[in-house]
Formats: C-alpha cells, structure tokens, sequence
C-alpha cells in the first residue's frame, strides 16, 4: 500500500459496512479484498488508531451517556468514510448518538482478522509441534545414549518436570509443552 491513508479509505468504503453489516463487511475485507494479511493487519491498525484519534480529540466535549454509544458512534465516523472523519464535530457526534443513526459497531467487522490470527498461532504451534516430534523421534532413532537418555526422561516425566525440561532443553522440547 504505497499512500497508506489513502489506500485505507478506500478499503474503508469498499467494506461497506452500511451496506453490508458487520459481518459481511469483515468477510469482505479478509476474502475479498484482494489484500495480504499484513495489509489487512494495517487496516485494523489504523482503523483503530483513527477511533483512537476521534477520542482524544472529542472525549470531553461529547455529551453521549454510555461509553458503549460513544465507542460505537466512533466506530460509525470512520465507517462512513474520510468525510464524515474528517468534517465531523462534538455536535455532529451527539445528534448521531441522539438521532440512532450508527450502528453497532464497525469494530465488529475486524473480529474476522483476529480468527484469522488465532488459526495461524494455531497452525504454527502445531508445525511447530510436529517439527519437534520428528527432530526427537531422529534422535531416539540416530542420536547417542545422552540424547536418548535425555527423550525417555521427558517422556516418563510429569508435566511439572517436562516443563523443567523444555526450560534446560528449549531447542528439544519447549514446543511439546503448554
């Protein structure tokens, strides 16, 4: 994405969260889009940021009753694109909370981008894992009476000690413990 900010709003309008809804809006974004994980990382990011940006600048001047509303009337700002960002004002942010007119919440749309992340923890803790039991089944098979000494005690031993094991021998064994 070479002009970042400019690339994220017309991400942010292709979303199309008013249309769409949360959900599809975020399916959108992760199927759709056309953008690598790192880039879609950086949209979330900097949506965020932008929220960030509207509360600093208005927490004190917006008479909204719940922090909820405020949130999601944040969230609504940057749905609606880099003119309702840019252009909007305390009042203008009141009326819209006043008025019912956001919705609940763009924030929600990224939800897609944190399943995505916890399935690659997932996948490489379990590559990570298989990698482990290969390497130790090469050495219960080619490796010295040390190596094999050091594998039968890990396998006999209780979780407490096999987590004593991975702290000595991390390159053996600290993907084989939680």
């Amino acid at each position: 994405m070479k002009d970042k900010n400019k690339e994220f709003w017309k991400v942010i309008n292709m979303m199309d969260f008013n249309g769409r809804g949360y959900q599809a809006a975020g399916r959108w974004l992760v199927e759709d889009s056309g953008l690598t994980f790192s880039e879609i990382k950086e949209i979330r990011n900097m949506a965020q940021r932008k929220v960030n940006v509207l509360y600093k600048k208005f927490c004190d001047d917006v008479r909204i009753g719940s922090d909820d509303g405020f949130d999601d009337v944040l969230w609504q700002t940057v749905a609606n694109g880099f003119q309702s960002f840019h252009s909007c004002t305390a009042e203008s942010l009141t009326e819209m909370y006043d008025e019912n007119r956001y919705t609940e919440s763009f924030a929600y749309s990224f939800h897609a981008v944190d399943r995505i992340e916890d399935e690659q923890f997932a996948a490489n803790k379990f590559l990570k894992r298989e990698r482990a039991t290969k390497r130790i089944e090469e050495m219960r098979r080619f490796g010295g009476g040390f190596d094999q000494k050091l594998i039968a005690a890990f396998e006999h031993a209780d979780n407490n000690n096999k987590r004593k094991l991975a702290k000595g021998f991390p390159e053996i064994f600290e993907h084989l413990v939680d």
